[in-house]
């Protein structure tokens, strides 16, 4: 009743519903936009381990560089979908998509119809939580069973649903969520001192989030272990020559469980240590995934389709009588290289294994039987199907160097369109096959020019899809530059090459070309993570009158070919006289006191806390509550891009 009288009150005098209001549990049939958004906290990839062994030397290297007496937390590694939170003042602000860990989609309203996700504390904190969404084995069964079995895995259900367009769909789907990181910027330093990952998880927990309650501990100083079996109930604890048997005993008790997991988490449980280690672009140093063997089907090769990418190379793919493999079905696998094949001696008709390596990518392992009908061994084709351009072998790939090949072409734009790239909804693979195949869309720039309502006299195109086609489109031209650069798909120019080079200066497609033009290679080899390479990459990529000309035309489209930069206080330049404080985590500044030998260096002084004679907060990601005080103090704040660029300068 009183729920029904809130929805009521709502209606009558919308201008006082909260956002954050009960009601929205079930969800609206408005459309969401899926707008992108930058991410506050750094949102990185796992490194993975598959061996013990691998994951013994991980967890003693830790240990002899720190030379403490560390504990390691070990959680298991839920098989959903990624999830940030962002809350403000105690009150669910945002919640974002993993996305390319630098920005994700804004799914705020499907996760609000989650009931495990709490809305309000009753804390006025700025925080965030990273988090999995998931769906049990028996609800995706039961749920899957109503709509014809359309999924293929309760993972691929879960994520989905988070970009379902009416969060009233949504409210129907038993997701559930479960927390794992808190990031907790104004509490590090006060009363609660959250200094260790139990102790964030233990905080978690009492503001009301779900935690995965199988947890082990480990550390050889165990006088901590009666305290953690108080606050957590399914908890183990031992030494660290512990962890491998626990690792396995987790390994047979996985079908058990009541969800899919596909491996561990290894956390190192100390915060100080954590910031110490630091994180690459790709992954923090503190953490690694230890993946589960991959799991494994026999089935017959019945043939192998010779796939071109974007840039020409040649990937043999293995087309399969269908089997069940891990949830999915399987019925195409990855074959390599024309060397993978000769090694496996593989041939039309035999019988495989087949695994899904980290449980995504489908790969042929062995050749369990051979076909004695035909017991041959399958050799590429000299040609390339689609242009008749004579092949070429580069290291252990074959490669199609036509660059007008039409297949070549069309990868192109799909890569362009795809989901990790300018995410153009809609544009799936088959869509654009269509467009190609029909000459409507022959390059990237296409994408923009072409009239949509030419679809309307095409089978299955009616206005609604053309309607999206062209809000879609739209909604590519606000990317940043850094996903539409990464998105052309030049070679060795991925999100994090891309981010390092814009972290170096080259905000700007201008900046980029007119350096090229010059070839001087050093220009780019010494950005952090190039090389020779790379730097003779991006001259050819970018002295290349071919994509020089794509890039204008796409900039006519209004495309971003910019980012805004960060301005530099030229008086900054000379650190006389200036007291800089430094708080956070950084990338290029591992240990933190490589930032402040630089200050030091150029006159400055470095100083431990905020006071009315500091001048500069040197602000990393995750600050503490130095961030606050420098603000009321009316210090200047610099983030580590425009401290880069001081030093430069």
């Amino acid at each position: 009743l009183m729920f029904d009288e809130l929805m009521a009150l709502e209606k009558k005098y919308p201008r006082y519903a909260m956002a954050n209001s009960p009601t929205k549990r079930i969800g609206s049939d408005l459309d969401n936009t899926f707008s992108e958004k930058e991410h506050e906290i750094p949102v990185l990839s796992l490194d993975k381990e598959y061996t013990l062994e691998g994951l013994k030397k991980w967890i003693d290297k830790i240990r002899f560089s720190m030379d403490e007496n560390l504990g390691f937390v070990v959680e298991e590694k839920i098989d959903g979908a990624s999830i940030v939170l962002y809350y403000k003042k105690g009150l669910l602000n945002i919640a974002l998509t993993r996305g390319n860990g630098i920005t994700g989609n804004d799914v705020t309203e499907n996760i609000r119809t989650i009931r495990h996700v709490p809305l309000i504390i009753d804390q006025p904190l700025d925080f965030a939580i990273r988090g999995e969404i998931y769906i049990t084995k028996s609800s995706f069964q039961k749920y899957n069973n109503e709509f014809e079995n359309r999924y293929s895995n309760p993972r691929n259900l879960a994520a989905g649903s988070l970009r379902n367009l009416k969060s009233s769909v949504v409210s129907n789907i038993p997701l559930n969520m479960l927390a794992y990181e808190g990031y907790f910027p104004t509490l590090r330093e006060k009363e609660f001192h959250l200094d260790s990952h139990i102790l964030i998880l233990s905080h978690i927990m009492n503001l009301g989030f779900r935690i995965n309650s199988h947890l082990g501990f480990f550390s050889d100083k165990k006088d901590r272990f009666a305290s953690l079996k108080e606050q957590f109930s399914d908890i183990t604890t031992g030494g660290i020559s512990d962890l491998a048997d626990y690792v396995k005993e987790q390994i047979k008790r996985r079908d058990q469980l009541s969800y899919e997991i596909d491996g561990l988490v290894v956390k190192l449980n100390e915060i100080p240590f954590r910031e110490k280690m630091g994180h690459t672009s790709h992954h923090p140093r503190w953490s690694i995934a230890f993946k589960f063997d991959s799991p494994i089907g026999h089935t017959v090769l019945k043939d192998i389709q010779v796939q071109i990418g974007r840039n020409g190379r040649v990937t043999p793919v293995a087309l399969l009588s269908p089997v069940r493999i891990g949830g999915s079905v399987v019925s195409r696998a990855t074959l390599h290289n024309q060397e993978y094949i000769d090694m496996l001696e593989l041939g039309f008709g035999d019988t495989v294994s087949i695994s899904r390596r980290g449980d995504v990518i489908p790969a042929v392992e062995e050749v369990i039987e051979k076909n004695l009908d035909n017991p041959s061994t399958y050799k590429l084709v000299e040609y390339c199907p689609y242009c008749q351009s004579k092949l070429i072998k580069v290291g252990s790939h074959h490669f199609c160097p036509n660059k007008k090949c039409p297949e070549r072409k069309k990868r192109s734009i799909i890569y362009f369109a795809s989901k990790d790239q300018m995410d153009i909804e809609s544009l799936g693979e088959k869509t654009i096959g269509l467009l190609f195949q029909k000459g409507f869309v022959r390059s990237i720039p296409d994408l923009y020019s072409f009239d949509y309502d030419l679809l309307l006299t095409e089978e299955g195109f009616k206005e609604k899809k053309i309607k999206n086609f062209k809000r879609s489109m739209e909604i590519s031209k606000k990317k940043p530059f850094r996903t539409v650069l990464s998105a052309l798909g030049f070679e060795g120019l991925g999100i994090n090459t891309v981010s390092e080079l814009i972290k170096s200066g080259y905000d700007s497609i201008d900046k980029i070309i007119r350096d090229a033009a010059r070839k001087k290679a050093e220009s780019f080899s010494s950005i952090e993570g190039f090389g020779e390479i790379t730097a003779q990459l991006l001259i050819d990529h970018f002295t290349d009158r071919h994509k020089l000309k794509m890039i204008e035309e796409l900039k006519e489209f209004g495309l971003n070919f910019s980012e805004k930069p960060q301005p530099i206080d030229e008086s900054s330049l000379d650190f006389n006289n200036q007291v800089w404080v430094i708080t956070g985590s950084f990338e290029k500044f591992v240990p933190r006191s490589k930032a402040a030998q630089e200050i030091e260096k150029r006159g400055g002084t470095v100083s431990h806390s905020i006071s009315g004679r500091t001048t500069h907060l040197l602000c990393g990601s995750s600050p503490g509550s130095k961030l606050k005080k420098a603000k009321e103090l009316g210090v200047k704040i610099v983030e580590e891009r425009a401290f880069v660029e001081i030093l430069n300068a």
